[in-house]
């Protein structure tokens, strides 16, 4: 199974005087405004090649399965994706909070699905500093691609 399956992981940062302005912003510098993200059954996928690439994701269109992780308010906000990588497979660890405590929780909840059997680990995170009367918004996207 391993080679049969690509991923892009990606992040955006937004803002804007309103939530929706804030997500739109983070969305368009994720490069996810033009795709479809369809929820995944459970979070563990074969694994896979991780890559970041905003450029190759411009090319994508269509509905793709995976994550999307945004977090929107008016202080710092902080989402990230953590991948606990097994010989088979990936297990995705999801946090959305403030400082620390989101890549904190990811971590674990990446590292308990794994469990003894963890080679690696790896992550993306986003973080929106807080600005004056703005939202901000923090956006990481796992987007799983079947090869053809």
């Amino acid at each position: 199974m391993v080679g049969e399956m690509k991923s892009f992981l990606t992040y955006g940062i937004g803002y804007g005087k309103s939530r929706e302005m804030a997500e739109i912003n983070a969305q368009l510098d994720a490069r996810v405004d033009k795709i479809k993200i369809r929820k995944l059954d459970k979070l563990e996928v074969p694994r896979c090649e991780l890559v970041e690439s905003k450029k190759e994701l411009e090319k994508l269109k269509g509905e793709f399965s995976g994550i999307i992780l945004q977090n929107c308010a008016k202080s710092d906000v902080f989402s990230c994706l953590s991948f606990g990588i097994t010989e088979d497979k990936i297990f995705i660890g999801k946090g959305k909070a403030a400082g620390k405590k989101a890549e904190e929780q990811a971590t674990y909840e990446a590292k308990r699905a794994a469990g003894d059997k963890l080679e690696s680990l790896q992550q993306i995170l986003a973080a929106a500093p807080y600005k004056k009367d703005q939202y901000g918004c923090a956006i990481v996207a796992f987007i799983l691609i079947e090869k053809v």
